[in-house]
Parts: structure tokens; sequence; C-alpha cells
């Protein structure tokens, strides 16, 4: 099999190639990937990520690696740990990777599998049927994430592993797939659960209930993991995991400040979900993640400097709620109807995140940190957020684009819309898609509704104007 150029593409040298060959020939035989999926491949990059760019190669290529290293999981590591998004659990799994180069620790569908297979290869299909078949049925809003979990674990194209850390917080979908795999094929299963929306609108003041009840939670999760593993999970593993996490996503804001800034949009958002997708993941390629944004940020600098860009310049501004690294024609069909998406999703930290946390003990600060600046943590929060992130970087209009099988973000999408109407007198639109699934939801299908907005949000920007 050739795949010479595609792996060039993503950030590979030559040597690079020669030497990884082995490991890529074994990950793709198990990934049943074929030479026509590689060509496809090629294509998608081309088409949809900047790759002229060598920080989006890198990026590319970080995403590469993690989905060999979990083909090779069990082959490679003497243990192997799952916890997919979302989930605080990941912040555990973080700091513990650096801990054991013998255990595999890592999200392997949320998102090696939706950014490789999905966004590069385009090569999830049989793989949501699979889990489709496997207690959670088309038609009955199961979310793909957790679809293709199911069956991707089953069917053996990813290790069993030795334990899969379960929310039971963020999403009852995850608890109810794991119950499934406990139950049925007795993987081992820790759940992490949590209190949502105790009341109405108390963030920013939380609760100390909710906080030290999840704070306890998490660290029985730990226990669980030390027990499986024998890596220590303490304040150490802790405080290293946050630091990952806190280098990439302070990195990451100097490229979403440019790309705020920026009159035309200089990139797609394609290429910054590569890396918000590694803000909150177990990688064990962090290091690499860290350069290309680095490198990445002084290229999009210079395309802001000539005035470059994938969309005119003075095209409406728009904030989207949502990152769909799974299908990177959504971004391609908002800049071909003439919308610029200077940001989207979680990308804004709001001033309230960088208040002294009162809390000494770090798991408790952490949690509270989480609560301060997730919007899925309560809708109220949600709805907060959103307002604030259009108002923050002045926006022209918002696509409310949520999941519609996902539970945090289905309940208040109409309340978001009102609220920004209302309090910022822009147009705002609901979209549902997919998600995980972009079966029923393709880019074509959403065009349409996308183009009727885009024509809106003109005539109100051109009526501000005049």
């Amino acid at each position: 099999m050739n795949y010479t150029e595609l792996f060039q593409l993503c950030g590979f040298e030559p040597a690079e190639i020669e030497k990884e060959s082995p490991r890529i020939d074994v990950a793709f035989q198990r990934f049943g990937i074929t030479d026509e999926d590689v060509r496809r491949a090629v294509n998608r990059v081309k088409k949809y990520y900047n790759v002229e760019l060598k920080g989006v190669r890198k990026l590319l290529g970080v995403w590469m690696k993690e989905l060999i290293a979990i083909a090779l999981a069990r082959d490679e590591h003497r243990k192997v740990v799952y916890a997919e998004w979302p989930g605080a659990g990941n912040v555990l799994l973080l700091g513990a990777v650096r801990s054991a180069s013998d255990v595999y620790l890592g999200t392997p569908v949320s998102h090696s599998f939706t950014i490789v297979l999905g966004g590069i290869f385009d090569k999830l299909k049989s793989i949501l049927e699979s889990g489709e078949v496997l207690g959670m049925p088309p038609g009955s809003a199961h979310c793909g994430l957790w679809q293709m979990h199911v069956g991707a674990i089953v069917n053996g194209l990813i290790p069993k592993p030795d334990l899969i850390v379960s929310s039971g917080w963020l999403c009852d979908q995850a608890a109810e797939a794991d119950q499934v795999l406990a139950e049925l094929y007795g993987i081992p299963v820790v759940y992490l659960n949590g209190c949502q929306d105790w009341q109405w609108d108390e963030l920013p003041e939380l609760g100390v209930r909710q906080i030290k009840y999840l704070s306890a939670k998490m660290w029985r999760v730990g226990r669980k993991i030390e027990e499986v593993t024998g890596i220590k999970i303490n304040d150490d593993v802790l405080r290293a995991g946050l630091k990952d996490m806190s280098k990439t996503y302070y990195n990451f804001q100097t490229l979403v400040d440019l790309m705020a800034k920026a009159d035309p949009q200089p990139i797609s958002q394609s290429n910054l979900d590569l890396i918000y997708m590694t803000v909150f993941t177990p990688l064990q390629n962090r290091d690499q993640v860290v350069e290309a944004i680095t490198t990445l940020c002084s290229e999009v600098k210079q395309l802001v400097d000539e005035g470059k860009g994938v969309v005119s310049k003075g095209a409406p501004r728009v904030f989207l709620a949502t990152r769909p690294a799974i299908n990177p024609a959504v971004w391609k069909m908002v800049e071909e109807v003439g919308l610029a998406a200077p940001v989207c999703l979680l990308d804004w930290i709001p001033p309230s995140t960088y208040d002294k946390s009162k809390y000494t003990d770090r798991m408790e600060a952490l949690i509270a940190g989480i609560y301060r600046v997730s919007p899925v943590c309560s809708s109220s929060a949600n709805i907060r957020y959103d307002v604030g992130i259009c108002k923050n970087y002045n926006v022209d209009g918002a696509v409310i684009m949520y999941p519609f099988s996902c539970r945090s973000y289905a309940i208040n999408p109409l309340m978001i819309k009102k609220a920004i109407k209302d309090q910022l007198g822009i147009p705002a639109i609901v979209i549902e898609f997919g998600g995980y699934d972009t079966r029923e939801y393709p880019a074509a299908m959403l065009r349409t509704r996308m183009e009727t907005f885009a024509e809106l949000v003109r005539m109100n920007k051109a009526a501000k104007v005049a």
C-alpha cells in the first residue's frame, strides 16, 4: 500500500514514514483501510485542511499517531484504560499518561476515530452500524460517539480495555453504553457521577455541595485506576495533567485571538478543530501539539499581515456553537455561503475564569474551574456563555448548531437563540445535526438553511451600517 503522500501531508518526514511503516501497516490492516481509502483521504486532506501550513500538517500528524497508538495499544502496553469525552475523568488520565509508558491511557473514539477515520478518511459508517446492532438501535436518538464506542470495542477494532472510566455526569448515554459492555462482555467500568443544575443560574457562585461531591467521586475513580494500573493518582499526577491541558489551551488562545480579530478570516476553522480536540484529551504525543500550535500561530499571523483569507474581506462574522471535527465539509460549506466563523463552541475564556479560587484542595479547585468555564455544566451557564462569546467578539449572528442526540446540548438551544436576539439584537438560528453521526445531516443538507441565514445576517449588518 502506498500511503507516502498521505503521511507527508500529515507532516511525516520520509525517514519517519519508513521507520513507522510496520506500525502503520498493522494499524491500517486492523482498521480495514484500503488503497481506495488512502486515495480518498489524500483528496479530503487537501480539500478541507490548510496543508500548505506546516503547523496544520504537524497537527494532522499528531492525530495519525494517536490512531496508530490505539490500534497497537494492547501490543505495546501491559494495561489499557479508556475515558471518552465528555467527562472530567479525562483529567486523571491527562496526568497519568506521563506516569507510566507501559500503560495506554486514551480516548480512542473521541477523537482519534472522529478526526482520522471521520474527518480524514470518511470511514465511520460501518462502525456506527455495528454499534446500532449492539444495544443502540437507530432512530432512538443514541449518540453516534457511544454507538462507535460500543461497536469498536465489541468488534475488535480497538483492544478490549482493562478499565473504562465512564461519565454519568455530563452524559447519561456514556454510562448506559458502558453498562452494556460491563454486563455483556465483562469489561470493568468505573462511573463518575456528579450534579447539574442544582439551582438555576447559581454560577459563577457555585454550591459547595456540587464541588465536594464530584471531587470525592473523582478521587474514587483515581483509586480504581490505581488498582488496575498501579499508577499512583495523587496531587502530582493531577498537577501534571492540568499543566499539559493549560499549556495547550492557553497557547490555543493566541490563535483564537488572531482568528477573531482578522479580516478576512485567514484559515478554515477545520484546522482549529485539530487543536481544540486535544485540550481535554489524554495524548501520547502532547508535546508535539504545543510545538504545532506555536508554528501555526506564526504562519497565521503572516497570512493576516498579508491580508489573505478563506472568505471575502468584510464577510459577516458568525459564532457557531459547534466543532464538527468528524465532518470538515461543514466548515467548507459555511465559507462557501460567504460567512466568516471567527470563534466557536468553547473558544472564549470568560473573565471569571481568572478569579482566585476559594478552594485550597487541588481536586476541589479543579472541579470548581470546570464548572466555572464549561457551559455544558448547566443550562443557565450555557446560555450565559453563548451570549458572552457573541458579545465579546462582536459577531453579526449566531448559529446554535447542536447534536440532536446530545442530552447536555439538546435542552436549551431555543433559550440560547432567544437570549442572543433579545440581549444583543443580532440574528440567531437553531440547526440540529448529527454530531458524531453525519449520515442524516450531511453538509449539503445543512446548506439550504445556512444560505438563508447568511442572507439574513448580511441584510441585518447592512441595515446597521445604513
